[in-house]
């Protein structure tokens, strides 16, 4: 079975991260299937290593991501009672 297909298991399962390795003993194999098969969304590793695989590390940051900046709307006039009135955008 893929783990990485399956959302029931663990991505981060098949990766060797030293901080897995506790759960990965036979002292550990009910710990192991009970939290890597199911119940890693209680597990702060799987939190931490989640957080690092998007932001980065300390050490190796990712750049952030800059949205590009869009352009104020044109105002638009509109004319009324041969009145011209400006119409504020309001965003939508």
């Amino acid at each position: 079975m893929d783990s990485t297909r399956d959302p029931s298991h663990c991505p981060h399962i098949d990766r060797d991260d030293p901080r897995c390795r506790e759960r990965f003993t036979l002292a550990g194999a009910e710990q192991a299937f009970a939290v890597c098969c199911g119940g890693q969304h209680g597990c702060v590793v799987f939190h931490r290593l989640n957080m690092e695989r998007n932001l980065g590390t300390l050490d190796a940051p990712k750049p952030a991501i800059r949205r590009p900046v869009t352009p104020a709307a044109t105002p638009l006039t509109v004319s009324a009672d041969a009145r011209s009135r400006q119409v504020r955008n309001l965003g939508a």
